[in-house]
């Protein structure tokens, strides 16, 4: 071999090593950056879990077997029912999330009303119908409700707004429950799931 074609295949091999070594530089940096993004993924993931983990729930709001809408059942009496006399609980120890930010599948300004204890929507103008007379009335915590989600093992779908009475009430049985306003209560928008203990 000539001293030339020795060059040559020296050029040949100093520039394959060297593009080896770029090529090898260029992957590493790929995957050094697709496990940062991964971590990074990974922890806001975790973080977001942990946050739904952690928000704030009261629990004892029960389903009402006479007119079907979402109470609560932590006073030693039960408010009233359209259906007469006090509300009569049934099924699932509903823990409901509340005072977090409202995100595109919670919808916040729900509330406990204090004159028939039903949870009911508080974001219009009117504040429903109430069984007691007139509207409900407002207190305590501004409850934010999962809607248009996976229903799982520990959290119930088929919870609707009420447009008559605006009341939550269970959608899942062919008679819609006794609304305040007169017959069965009337859904609309998002479908509701409700975690459960």
């Amino acid at each position: 071999m000539g001293h030339r074609e020795s060059s040559l295949h020296a050029d040949r091999r100093i520039f394959l090593t060297k593009a080896f070594g770029v090529t090898v530089g260029l992957v590493t940096a790929a995957a050094t950056i697709d496990a940062r993004v991964a971590v990074a993924d990974q922890a806001s993931s975790t973080s977001s879990k942990q946050a739904v983990a952690s928000a704030a729930g009261q629990d004892n709001w029960r389903f009402c077997v006479k007119c079907y809408v979402m109470f609560y059942y932590g006073y030693p009496d039960n408010g009233r029912c359209a259906a007469g006399a006090d509300h009569s609980m049934a099924g699932y120890n509903f823990d409901i999330p509340y005072d977090i930010p409202e995100t595109p599948n919670a919808q916040a300004n729900w509330r406990f009303c204090t004159r028939c204890y039903t949870m009911y929507f508080f974001g219009y103008p009117s504040g429903g119908w109430c069984p007691v007379g007139g509207s409900h009335n407002a207190a305590g915590f501004n409850f934010v409700l999962p809607h248009d989600i996976v229903e799982t093992p520990n959290a119930q779908a088929y919870w609707r707004f009420c447009t008559n009475c605006f009341a939550l009430f269970f959608w899942g049985y062919p008679e819609k429950g006794r609304c305040p306003a007169g017959g069965g209560h009337n859904a609309a928008g998002f479908d509701f799931v409700i975690p459960h203990s």
